[in-house]
């Protein structure tokens, strides 16, 4: 497919469709699905995560320079996301962050043969995946990757974990109502919402300012949050809305409550 063979200026949709058409004719690289403008494909067997927005916006400024935004999206998704070719893991250990997944994930991995991702369990069909952040997307971390730096899952959790804190500690929860009618909310769209879950100390701190027990929703990637369960109404309303944000809602996770315990997450039980 090439340039003159698309009519009129692009939407959002048309664009990303379009991309996903044009990368199947490069032979290293299989876009395996795509969510809105998020990407992903496998890159020389390798799963690639690629956001396609800043794409589609170059596309918007000037839709006569389609090739050569095409040509610079394979140069990114070919060279700067792949970590495979940095043997050092120091150089990017500070890019490295936890990523929430749903489990189904590794369904595609397994059925591609693809080097199996590095991941934790978690709660309620839900991963820890593990992410290195470069221009224009994130690359997924495989268990070839740690074999290669000699890097086991419990340090690059702890890395992950700690970069996740630090760029936390750059922005701020919205925080609204008093009392029962609190609300702790996580929504800065950088991709890492929902996972600040991991956060057990900031969730603490929450908590102690939280009557009853706090409760915690992720819905989707991009949004955490965090209430009280002391007034039954607004436990079930927002219930109601977290589950149907994580069905409709891209990225979607879990309409799975959970809450703190013992200073770890755990599901949440009704009574």
């Amino acid at each position: 497919m090439e340039a003159d063979d698309v009519i009129g200026v692009m939407d959002a949709e048309q664009f990303a469709t379009y991309l996903e058409k044009r990368l199947t004719l490069f032979d290293e690289i299989v876009p395996l699905y795509r969510e809105g403008m998020q990407m992903r494909l496998s890159v020389a067997d390798e799963p690639v995560e690629c956001d396609l927005q800043p794409f589609f916006e170059a596309y918007q400024k000037r839709p006569e320079l389609l090739d050569a935004i095409v040509q610079t999206l394979v140069r990114v998704i070919q060279g700067e996301q792949r970590p495979s070719g940095e043997s050092d893991y120091t150089t990017l250990a500070d890019r490295i962050f936890p990523m929430l997944k749903r489990v189904d994930l590794l369904v595609g991995v397994r059925e591609r043969n693809l080097p199996m991702l590095a991941y934790r369990d978690f709660l309620a069909d839900l991963i820890i995946t593990y992410v290195v952040e470069e221009q224009g997307g994130v690359t997924y971390i495989n268990e070839e990757h740690l074999e290669r730096w000699d890097v086991n899952v419990q340090d690059l959790h702890e890395q992950a974990v700690e970069n996740l804190r630090r760029r936390t500690g750059e922005i701020s929860a919205v925080s609204s109502g008093q009392a029962e009618q609190r609300l702790f909310i996580f929504n800065s769209g950088d991709g890492y919402d929902a996972t600040r879950m991991l956060l057990f100390d900031l969730l603490e701190s929450w908590a102690q300012h939280t009557p009853g027990n706090l409760v915690i929703g992720i819905p989707n990637r991009d949004f955490l949050i965090a209430f009280s369960d002391a007034d039954p109404d607004i436990l079930s309303n927002i219930a109601i809305q977290i589950q149907s944000d994580s069905a409709q809602r891209q990225h979607g996770l879990t309409d799975q409550l959970f809450t703190l315990s013992g200073g770890q997450v755990r599901a949440y039980e009704w009574e």
